[in-house]
């Protein structure tokens, strides 16, 4: 496992232990960096994977995996779907994703209500 997800699988530990707002809202903030942080590096070890492939191979393996890329899609656009495809699934994701539900689950969001500044 890498850091990210030892440290994610931490704060899902953590989420589960508490109800207090601002403990969840501390936890989802952590978290959401190390959701990031490792969807770059998963984005990293793509493009070096993909970097002696023509674009057309690259977007024909989009095609392969069923990813929706509009049909002027670019190599960066091919390369971001692919990247995502491999991290949605990937235990640092899916811990991120946990958190951000148990946040939610007591009215915990990154993201500010409507109609407030």
């Amino acid at each position: 496992m890498t850091y990210p997800t030892e440290h994610l699988m931490d704060l899902v530990a953590l989420a589960y232990t508490t109800t207090d707002p601002d403990e969840l809202l501390r936890l989802l903030r952590d978290s959401h960096e190390l959701y990031h942080q490792g969807l770059a590096e998963t984005r990293a070890a793509a493009t070096a994977e993909h970097q002696d492939l023509p674009d057309p191979i690259v977007l024909e393996q989009c095609r392969t995996q069923q990813l929706f890329l509009p049909d002027d899609a670019t190599r960066e656009d091919a390369l971001t779907a692919l990247s995502f495809a491999r991290w949605e699934n990937t235990p640092t994701a899916l811990a991120y994703s946990s958190i951000a539900e148990r946040a939610a689950a007591h009215g915990v969001s990154l993201l500010p209500e409507e109609g407030n500044p």
